[in-house]
């Protein structure tokens, strides 16, 4: 608070703050004082917590956000009282898929090395370079191949259900249908 005092006292005391000084009233002038100090102690408080903050050691990076899948899809959480996250680090091999699949929950996907592509059962690709990340598609049929020259290393986010699969195979989808 001595910065704070010593800042006031020498804006009163300079010729632009005049009025400081003049202004009278049945209190002998402290009124527009005080008036004035409550209002600017704020101000040079904030100021001086600024310029004496420490530099950050970390910085943020927005990867993505959003409320869409990469098909244009609408996010829906699961209606659970049984929530689960899972993440895995997946790898695949330049030249290699991780098969046909689909999710029933929402899927975040970050690229951590490599090239992705997302192949769907049209035969439409999407490509996700290292660096970025997406939201996949859900109840979709698609494949994500390397075609890269070196392994595709990803970090795969679900958001699902205690006992429920995050990766369905068309063959147990299929199957699960069937006995319904």
């Amino acid at each position: 608070m001595i910065v704070v005092r010593d800042v006031f006292l020498s804006l009163s005391r300079s010729r632009g703050m005049r009025f400081l000084r003049s202004t009278t009233d049945a209190n002998g002038g402290t009124t527009m004082r005080i008036l004035f100090s409550v209002l600017l102690i704020p101000v040079l408080v904030q100021t001086t917590v600024s310029v004496r903050a420490e530099p950050q050691d970390f910085t943020v990076t927005a990867v993505m956000k959003g409320s869409t899948t990469i098909s244009g899809q609408k996010i829906e959480y699961p209606k659970t009282d049984k929530a689960e996250m899972t993440s895995l680090l997946v790898e695949i091999q330049p030249g290699k898929e991780n098969g046909r699949h689909m999710h029933a929950v929402p899927t975040y996907v970050h690229v951590l090395e490599g090239t992705m592509t997302v192949e769907f059962e049209d035969g439409a690709r999407q490509t996700f370079n290292a660096g970025s990340g997406f939201l996949e598609v859900v109840n979709t049929v698609h494949s994500a191949k390397n075609l890269g020259e070196v392994p595709l290393r990803l970090l795969v986010v679900f958001v699902g259900e205690e006992g429920k699969p995050n990766l369905i195979r068309p063959e147990q989808h299929q199957a699960s249908d069937s006995t319904k």
